[in-house]
This record gives C-alpha cells, structure tokens and sequence, in this order.
C-alpha cells in the first residue's frame, strides 16, 4: 500500500481542537471513509499532492490521550507503532494549549516523527493571547507551525514542515521528560521488557511508563506472551514504588507530566490588553480607508525606517541638521551612530591584541589572520546584531499592537501590481534592514509560486548596508545636505522602480496562469504592545538571523583576508599582487563597460558581494587611505563614476548569506 504514496501522514489531535477541518482542508475531495479492521469505528483517509509527492493523509480518531482507556486510543497508537507513519500531526488548541498539550507529550514520548498544528491561532490573536512559536518548539524538540484550519492560514506552511521531517531534512531532537524518582522504576520495567522482549514494536520506556500507571491492554499482551510470571515482576517493582515514595506510580507520572507542560505555559504564553471595541472599530475607519489609509500607512513606514537609520547610521537626521546649519549636532550624530561606536569597538579591540600579539613574538601572518581575519569577521557579524535587533525590535512594536495586518490590508492593492498580497508587505519592508530576514520572512505566505516571487524580489529591496557605502560616497563627491538627500532618494526610487519591473517580468515569464492570491487576514483588535512578547520578537529572529547568516559572513570575511594577504610569492605581498588584485585587474574589461576601470573599484565589488559594507573598507584599504572620503578622493572617482558605483552597488548581486538564503529557502 506504501508505495502507491511518497508517505504516509497521520492527523491526530483532541476532539474539538478542529481536526476533521484541517483533514478536509488538507485533503479537500480526495478521501473515502472505511471501518478499522475489526473495529466499529470509522476511519478517514485521503490524499494530498504537495511539491509532486503523493501523500496519503490517515485522520485518526479523536483522543485525548494513549492510556488505551477507549477503542479509539488503542487504534490511535497500534496504528503510530505497527503501520509506521512517515509523520504525525498532532493538533494543539492554542485557545486550551496547556489542555491540549498532554497528547502532544504523549506522543511525543512515544515517535519522534511529530509536528505539532498550533490551531486556533487567530482566535487566540484576538483574545490577546500571544503564544512563543519558536520557543514551544524547542521545548518539544520538534516543528511547531501555528495554523488556523478554519480560516485556511498555515496549512502550506504546515505541509511544508511536514516534507521537511518525512525527507529527514529537519531531524526531530530526543524528548524526555525527567520522571525523577519514579525513573529508577521504569528502569527497572524497561530492563524486564527488554530481557523478555514481551512487547517488541513499542519503545520499551514507553511501554514500562504506561505499565506503571496500569495500562491494562499493555497487561493483556505481556500475560499472552510471556505469561504471568513476567507481569507478577512489573506489579512487585510497582508496589515497591508506591511503598517506597508514598504516592502510586501512576499518580506520581500524571502530575510530572502535567507539571512538565504547566512550565512550558508559563515560559511560552503572555497575554496582551486587547483594546475596546470601539476604539479599533475608530482607528480602522482611518487605517483601513481606500484614500486615506495607504498615505497614513506610508508616512508610519517611513518614520520607522527614519528611526532605524538614525540610531544606526545617522542618516537621514543629520541631514536634517546639517540643512539647518548645525553641523556640530550633525557631526555629533554620525561620530555616536550605532555602526560608528561599533567600529571604533572593534577597531581599539584589534589594536589592543594586536599589541598583545607583538609582545609575545607570533608570526606575522597569524598576527594578521587573528586580527585582520577573525576579529573583522566576528565584528561583521556582531555589527549586523543591533540592526537587526532594533528593526526587530520597532517591527515587533508595529506586529504586537495589531498595525500590521492593517498595514497588510492597505497595501495589498498595490503590491497585487507586481503579483503580491498585501501579506508580502510584511518580508519586503524588513529588506529595508537586512535582506537576510526578509527572505525568511517569506514563509508567512501561503501561495507556493507568491512565495518564490517574493523571495526572487527581496533582495531588490535596498538593504541598509548598501545604504552605509551611499552614505560614504555621497559625501565624498557631495557637500550640500540637500543635494546628498536627493541623490539618495533617487537611488531608492530607481530600486523600487525595478522592483515593480521585476515583478511584472517575473510574473508573465514564470507564473503565467498565476493569479495573486487573495489576501485573506482578520484584523485583529489593536493590542496594548506588550514588552515580553516584543522581546520574544526580536531576540529569537535576530538570534535567528545570526545562526543563519552569520558563519557565512564570518567564513568569507576569513577568505577575504587570505585574498587580500597572499599573492603568487606567498604572504605579505603588496595589495596590488595579491590574489584578490590579480582577480579583480582580469575583471576590468567588464568594468570598463560601466566606466568603472580601476581594478580596485573591482575589488571593492567584488568584496562586497561578502557583504555590501565592505565595499568602503575595501576601497580605504586598496587606497591607502585612512578614511572612505580620502580613498574616493586618492583613486580619483569622478562624479560620474561615484553615480555609477551607487547606481551599481543598488543593483548588482545581493549579498552571499542573502544568496544562500534564497537557496534554502526556495528548495
């Protein structure tokens, strides 16, 4: 029967927490009702065709635990155990989490191949119920994908994690609950099952677990096959444990497993003061109008992304300041930027072991490679960190308090121009900050081919490294702070007019009979913006982007060195006969097409397809120079080619980790 299906999904869940909604969403037409064997009760099957795997989808009957205290909880386990499911899905009530979590605990003690449907989720939106996807999955050890079956939101997400457990692309970790005085006891049981082999398909720890809280189909099969001497063994080890520790086994389980999922509750649910009615039925007369909304919306994008850069680079505030004549305050605005303050960290850090370094007499090239290789890598990748973590963080605020479903609602008319909802909104504004995160945050969409269109447009998007090398070049060629607005302006507005190029391009070659899919979200009541749940927010997804991104970054930022620090007659060569030079200077004829001739505005690309920051570092370094504005100025870029360059550094190649990304996520 196998191999008529790729694999073979089991759905299981609690009644009432939307199980038959979600196998009949899942398998919509495609499924017929028989009996278990041997049994009265019904059983569903269906089929689903997902990516082009055949997917035989097994809904089980509705439990609410496998203590095989009902028919429909031994056909449940019987079937996980003897007919192997490639994955089981098994539903949580996000409405009843800690409820509905003892199954998934269960189950979880019994297959590894688990991932866990978090329905109900918009519900538990509007009740200001916030409930830590990422967290609760790393407690349980497996995927966890919030979904709402009813309003068919997550399911392609869902299915998707599914893939990703049935390929072996995602391994579930070993979960185990820690019995604590009962597990010299299970030991025990498990130590007879196994001697005897008495119940070979199930896991022996499970099974002794279920013994000792007195699972009498578990009793039944020992007594059939190994007789009653066996079982005379599992009861004496049972009473000595109740004897011992004063309280019966069984007991002693239920309430350690309870007092299991009641910690997972506390470390993964806050709630949020949900607003009155009329208060969110106010502000979306406003937000939600057809004329008025889209300007209010992109004035509140626009002074996010203000704030953002700002605190991160300077700009766009102290080109406010220097317009107004107070250069000082300006000038004070740029020196204590965040990307400023961590350059001179990490600049004193490399002069300080540096010296250390000298003082103990290593070799050059390891002096080098610690301070010119590890620790600009480790500072690339730590300089990302609070970027990514205040426009987290400033996003989290807009996510938490409700504003971007809204956000979503009055974009979506626009963005449907280039073959997006107006969910896409949510992954392309985050572009603005990094490319990384916005790619990642394509998973939010449910259409296949949306998705990939967005993950191809993403990285159009100008990230706010591109802007840090503008920022350099800009002020080079250019004194006046108008004139630099502009020129900046105008490069954004060149980026965004090629995004909407691309859009249409990739819409009427790749998707043809594509149709944007309809934005289907509910607005949930705006939300008092809690501090926990924007912490949650922004520290996991910037610790997410780190682990993602940042061992490339640190990698190439490695290679780089070597490039720049070896040449043909080893190390220690001068720039110029270095490897990266000799690269860049065999390049120059492609250059030379876009009236870049210098091999080292080659090289600068060239590094900044490791990251786009690197393009400044690496023209001070080919330069001599001891500042961006002197290395413009001592290679001699005209204001043509200072246009071109920023023109180009907008366009050309995202940056590797971006690329690497794109990869993953579009397999």
């Amino acid at each position: 029967m196998k191999n008529k299906y790729d694999f073979i999904v089991a759905v299981s869940g609690s009644p009432n927490v939307g199980k038959s909604t979600l196998f009949n969403i899942i398998t919509g037409e495609r499924q017929h009702v028989g009996n278990w064997p041997g049994k009265t009760v019904e059983r569903y099957e269906g089929l689903l065709i997902h990516h082009g795997y055949r997917i035989k989808i097994v809904d089980l009957p509705g439990i609410y635990s496998l203590g095989a205290l009902s028919e429909e909880e031994v056909i449940a386990r019987d079937f996980i155990v003897k007919e192997k499911p490639d994955v089981v899905i098994v539903i949580a009530d996000a409405l009843r989490l800690e409820h509905t979590l003892y199954l998934v605990v269960q189950l979880l003690e019994l297959t590894g191949k688990v991932v866990v449907a978090l329905n109900k989720m918009d519900a538990a939106d509007k009740r200001g119920i916030h409930i830590h996807v990422d967290r609760l999955s790393r407690k349980l050890s497996v995927p966890v994908v919030p979904v709402s079956a009813l309003h068919n939101i997550g399911i392609n997400n869902l299915i998707d994690r599914v893939l990703d457990v049935a390929k072996g692309r995602v391994k579930p970790g070993k979960f185990k609950i820690n019995y604590n005085g009962i597990e010299y006891y299970i030991g025990k049981v498990e130590e007879i099952l196994r001697n005897n082999n008495s119940i070979p398909d199930y896991p022996p720890r499970w099974v002794a677990i279920r013994l000792l809280e007195g699972d009498k189909e578990f009793e039944n099969k020992i007594l059939e096959r190994n007789g009653k001497k066996v079982l005379e063994k599992i009861y004496e080890i049972k009473n000595i444990a109740k004897r011992e520790l004063g309280e019966d086994p069984e007991t002693i389980i239920v309430t350690t497993r309870y007092n299991f999922i009641h910690g997972i509750i506390k470390d993964v649910i806050a709630y949020g003061k949900v607003v009155i009615p009329s208060i969110t039925l106010s502000l979306d007369k406003i937000l939600t109008h057809p004329i008025l909304g889209l300007p209010i919306i992109v004035l509140l994008l626009f002074s996010t992304f203000f704030i953002i850069f700002s605190i991160n680079t300077g700009f766009p505030l102290n080109i406010v300041f220097k317009d107004l004549g107070y250069e000082n305050i300006a000038k004070a605005i740029e020196e204590n930027s965040l990307s400023s303050i961590l350059s001179k960290i990490f600049e004193f850090l490399s002069i300080v072991i540096r010296d250390v370094l000298n003082r103990i007499n290593l070799p050059d090239y390891i002096i080098s490679f610690i301070c010119d290789g590890i620790i600009i890598g480790i500072g690339s990748v730590l300089s990302f960190f609070p970027l990514i973590l205040i426009t987290y963080i400033i996003f989290g605020i807009i996510e938490d308090s409700g504003l971007m479903a809204r956000i979503a609602v009055a974009s979506d008319t626009i963005l449907r121009k280039i073959g997006l909802s107006g969910k896409a909104i949510m992954p392309l504004i985050l572009g603005f900050g990094c490319n990384v995160p916005a790619v990642l945050g394509t998973r939010i969409l449910e259409d296949d081919r949306e998705k990939i269109l967005a993950i191809m447009l993403a990285p159009i998007i100008p990230c706010q490294a591109r802007l840090t090398v503008l920022l350099a070049i800009v002020a080079a060629i250019v004194k006046n702070p108008l004139q630099q607005a502009n020129i900046l302006i105008s490069l954004y507005i060149i980026s965004l007019i090629i995004l909407v190029i691309m859009g249409k391009a990739l819409k009427i070659l790749l998707f043809k009979k594509y149709r944007t899919p309809e934005l289907l979200i509910e607005l949930p009541p705006y939300h008092r913006p809690s501090f926990r749940v924007i912490s949650w927010l922004s520290w996991d997804r910037g610790i997410h982007f780190i682990k993602k991104a940042g061992t490339t970054i640190f990698l190439l930022s490695i290679i780089i060195w070597f490039m720049l620090n070896f040449g043909l007659s080893g190390y220690g060569v001068e720039l110029s006969n270095s490897y990266a030079a000799i690269i860049s200077k065999s390049l120059i004829p492609i250059g030379s097409l876009m009236g870049l001739d210098d091999w080292r505005l080659i090289l600068a690309l060239l590094n900044g397809f490791v990251a786009k920051e690197a393009v400044i570092e690496t023209l001070t370094l080919a330069s001599g120079a001891t500042n961006p504005t002197d290395a413009i100025n001592i290679i001699g870029i005209s204001y043509i080619q200072a246009l071109v360059l920023m023109t180009v550094m907008m366009i050309y190649t995202p940056c590797m980790p971006t690329l690497i990304t794109v990869f993953s996520e579009s397999r």
